[in-house]
């Protein structure tokens, strides 16, 4: 990758499809300054600039704005590239691959083999090597992984919430609890209008047993663990 591409930037956009941040994000990485309090067209210029004839890779991933004229925007300052350069989007939503079309088709990820994620889960919920010495949690664990269709943040969510859990009946606990049935219908409606980020963080709550006395700061690490709620946003509550 480093041989192919001059510069290379990877952001997280999930819901906040806000041009000036993403637009600085690129910014810092080219320059590798602060953008400061510089406005939207200082910004503009300066990634043209810093990626004049330059051969970029550009990855957004997990997009969900479905506006054409914001992705307009964002696409329009970034033609100063040399031949080459790439911009992949990472999405769950046809709209959103349908407006942005980076390549012509887009490219359907499948969901992990049972081997891929149980990787998965046992990087989250052991140390290195630690499993072979907790065969009992690893037979829980792989029951475990058998419900998480095969779904990465499943694995990764499921995993970081057993990781500090050490009897059996705690992983059993996990793989027995209805995930889905614990988000009750009553709130459904009001959880179907979250934005996409509130809605995984709620839903991540419903992985904790019935009854569960929650810290706000490990429910908080957990969030952060599996990228759901970024550093800066947690400083700034």
């Amino acid at each position: 990758m480093q041989k192919h591409f001059d510069v290379r930037i990877w952001i997280c956009v999930s819901d906040d499809f806000n041009v000036k941040r993403l637009l600085e994000e690129v910014f810092e990485v080219v320059t590798k300054k602060p953008s400061g309090n510089i406005n939207l067209d200082a910004i503009q210029n300066g990634v043209k600039e810093n990626l004049m004839e330059k051969k970029f890779l550009l990855v957004l991933d997990d997009v969900w704005c479905e506006k054409q004229d914001e992705w307009n925007r964002l696409k329009n300052s970034l033609t100063s590239g040399a031949k080459g350069s790439s911009i992949i989007v990472t999405t769950r939503l046809k709209t959103v691959a349908s407006i942005t079309k980076t390549i012509s088709e887009p490219y359907h990820l499948d969901s992990l083999s049972l081997d891929n994620c149980w990787s998965l889960f046992r990087s989250y919920a052991f140390d290195v090597g630690k499993e072979l010495e907790k065969p009992n949690l690893v037979r829980i664990g792989q029951e475990i992984v058998s419900k998480c269709g095969g779904l990465p943040l499943a694995a990764k969510a499921l995993g970081s919430l057993v990781r500090f859990k050490e009897e059996e009946n705690q992983w059993e606990q996990v793989r027995d609890s209805e995930i889905w049935e614990l988000i009750l219908p009553a709130l459904r409606l009001s959880y179907n209008n979250l934005s996409p980020r509130a809605r995984q963080s709620f839903a991540y709550c419903s992985l904790f047993p019935k009854d569960y006395e929650m810290s706000k700061e490990e429910l908080v690490h957990l969030w952060m663990a599996n990228d759901l709620l970024q550093i800066k946003e947690w400083n700034q509550k």
